[in-house]
């Protein structure tokens, strides 16, 4: 059986075909392979100055399983925003987010600590950048 064309040709397109699969191979497993994501938990303004305790996990969407969590305390003297940085694979996810203030008397008492926290979830699409998280003001009654 005679294939077309000349000998050269036809490793020129073996070549090519052998690059596309490759191409296509690396994209698909890529898709699962980690990437260094970037959270910033952003605060109210009048918040970002008090002591806090935050907490997060982040579920892939169509899982049961966090693939990651994050526990992070700060004493109200740093400037800016919470951030963290993590290694996850791009996709879609929920981010589960507990806050509370902790001030004089909040870890002694349960029923304190229990008044003072807040929670969010919200649903976040990760692409290997920074990812923004709002965390509202509490409101007070």
């Amino acid at each position: 059986m005679n294939l077309p064309g000349t000998p050269a040709w036809r490793r020129r397109v073996a070549f090519v075909f052998i690059g596309v699969g490759t191409v296509v191979a690396s994209r698909a497993i890529s898709h699962d392979l980690p990437h260094e994501q970037t959270f910033v938990f952003r605060l109210d303004e009048s918040e970002r100055h008090e002591p806090l305790k935050l907490s997060a996990s982040f579920v892939r969407v169509g899982e049961s399983e966090p693939r990651a969590g994050v526990s992070l305390t700060r004493d109200g003297s740093e400037h800016g925003d919470l951030r963290q940085t993590l290694d996850l694979p791009n996709g879609d996810y929920v981010v589960t987010v507990e806050w509370g203030h902790v001030g004089k008397g909040t870890l002694a008492g349960a029923s304190d600590a229990k008044e003072s926290e807040t929670s969010r979830v919200e649903r976040v699409t990760l692409s290997g950048g920074e990812t923004i998280v709002l965390l509202p003001k509490r409101v007070s009654e």
